[in-house]
């Protein structure tokens, strides 16, 4: 890997995460009803968005939609056969508890996620348009229909978002 590839996934990743504690900096100042503050981090947020969207475009990692939904049913199956069991019992073995069930959740998430991969590789010509909708608490991705309880963590209904 060269340089400029190993600069353009290094910028990918760090914007990458900038956009995700942006939009936690965002609900925080939304909670603490700061709502200019939050449309500030939300702005920013989707600045660095676009900047991680350019850096993978660059990377080439964008491809077709059989092969991005192969690739992520791939990326989803390692990360919750391999990666999760390693950091869960890491957090056990330190008795932090709130990350073991953290990383148990994401985990059986992430489970789901190759589920969800595998049906839409399986109706890729469907024309039909699915809701989705995710557990604010866990992430679990319901599709669909919202159950009345989140199946990975229990939360209530209530606690489930649609995506747009």
């Amino acid at each position: 890997m060269g340089n400029t590839e190993k600069n353009l996934y290094d910028a990918y990743t760090g914007e990458s995460k900038a956009v995700v504690r942006l939009r936690a900096f965002a609900k925080k100042a939304e909670e603490e009803e700061y709502p200019g503050i939050a449309k500030l981090f939300r702005a920013i947020a989707e600045s660095e968005a676009v900047h991680a969207y350019n850096n993978l475009r660059l990377m080439d990692v964008i491809k077709d939609t059989e092969t991005n939904l192969q690739e992520s049913l791939g990326r989803e199956e390692k990360v919750a056969q391999v990666s999760y069991d390693k950091f869960i019992a890491d957090a056990e073995s330190e008795g932090n508890q709130a990350a073991s069930i953290n990383f148990s959740f994401a985990r059986d998430v992430e489970e789901r996620h190759a589920k969800l991969y595998e049906k839409a590789l399986e109706h890729l010509i469907s024309e039909d348009i699915p809701e989705y909708f995710i557990c604010s608490v866990c992430g679990y991705v319901a599709d669909s229909v919202i159950p009345d309880k989140c199946p990975i963590c229990g939360a209530p209904s209530e606690k489930f978002f649609e995506v747009e």
